[in-house]
């Protein structure tokens, strides 16, 4: 569960009124350092995890972790338990912007090639609609409307 870059006790959400509380996926890297270099954080000395009066800095650990497949909590804390705010903020936003990317140029390339992305949605039509004439005949069965087709 990711909290909120404003509150770290409120969960994050697209439905936030303020944009800043969270990170959407096809924000752009400097919207995303801003997002983070502005996120609410605490005046207690180094960065720790799971301490319930620092729910902020538990925050920003998880979505550190998060970005970051392979890496353990353990090695994380090894790297930056003792570094500042100010030093761990740009360590994570990098982190939160080298993951997204791939996700953000593959976003644009299909968005950019209309022909893709019509065989894209045809193909993801096609998938459901296979599911639901299945799912409806299912149902019908069940209800008795009609009788199951023997193999």
């Amino acid at each position: 569960r990711v909290m909120s870059l404003t509150d770290g006790t409120s969960k994050m959400s697209k439905s936030d009124p303020s944009d800043a509380s969270r990170i959407n996926v096809l924000d752009p890297p400097e919207t995303i350092r801003e997002k983070i270099k502005k996120c609410k954080t605490d005046s207690f000395e180094g960065i720790e995890w799971d301490n319930p009066e620092r729910p902020e800095a538990t925050n920003l650990l998880n979505i550190y972790l998060a970005v970051q497949p392979g890496r353990t909590k353990e090695d994380i804390l090894e790297e930056v338990s003792d570094m500042t705010w100010g030093q761990f903020k740009p360590l994570l936003a990098d982190a939160i912007v080298n993951h997204l990317q791939p996700i953000q140029e593959r976003y644009h390339e299909v968005r950019n090639d209309e022909t893709k992305l019509n065989q894209i949605l045809k193909e993801g039509a096609d998938a459901a609609n296979a599911v639901a004439k299945q799912t409806l005949y299912s149902t019908k069965v069940a209800m008795g409307i009609v009788t199951p087709i023997e193999d």
